[in-house]
């Protein structure tokens, strides 16, 4: 999948960013191959190819996202792709089937634009603490998630699939270089 710095683009990789399943790690040499792919690459994309911090980089992002022309509608689509990126780390173990509901039960709580009410979500929640962190029970609402978000999953995965192919790059580049 090859992946253009659109709009389009940089609101899914702030949905991405936001939810901490990247980092600069997935993007740094992503954006070294925009800028020279491109005659005159994306302003946003030189800013982030020298950003760190989690904050700093969502900031260039949204930057560039709520500049004209606003794309509000695409962006306000974009809600049920958080909950996505939560599960894809529950599903990574990069955090606990209790920290995907309360995380998921407050992003729907706090945007109400999610397909599931936070209601939905803190219910399995209560279910999941009542039944002492049951696995067979974590199985059941895991596999309940997965099929409501299963649209939202698989285009988040492919995005992020080319980012581990730039992690990887990253991680290899870091471990080779001399101390």
């Amino acid at each position: 999948m090859k992946i253009e710095p659109t709009k389009e683009f940089a609101c899914m990789m702030s949905i991405m960013l936001e939810s901490k399943l990247i980092w600069y790690k997935h993007f740094h040499l992503f954006c070294d191959y925009i800028i020279l792919a491109y005659e005159k690459p994306p302003y946003w994309i030189i800013e982030l190819a020298a950003a760190r911090y989690q904050g700093d980089t969502i900031q260039i992002v949204n930057r560039y996202i709520h500049s004209e022309p606003f794309i509000d509608d695409y962006l306000n689509s974009l809600h049920d792709h958080y909950i996505a990126c939560l599960y894809m780390k529950y599903d990574r173990r990069e955090i606990s089937w209790a920290s995907f509901l309360l995380g998921s039960g407050q992003y729907a709580d706090h945007y109400q634009a999610v397909k599931v009410e936070c209601e939905y979500v803190y219910k399995m929640l209560n279910e999941y603490e009542a039944e002492e962190f049951d696995m067979e029970l974590e199985h059941k609402q895991s596999e309940e998630i997965r099929e409501t978000f299963r649209n939202e999953i698989m285009e988040v995965q492919n995005i992020y699939d080319v980012f581990r192919v730039y992690f990887k790059q990253y991680i290899k580049k870091e471990r080779e270089a001399p101390m």
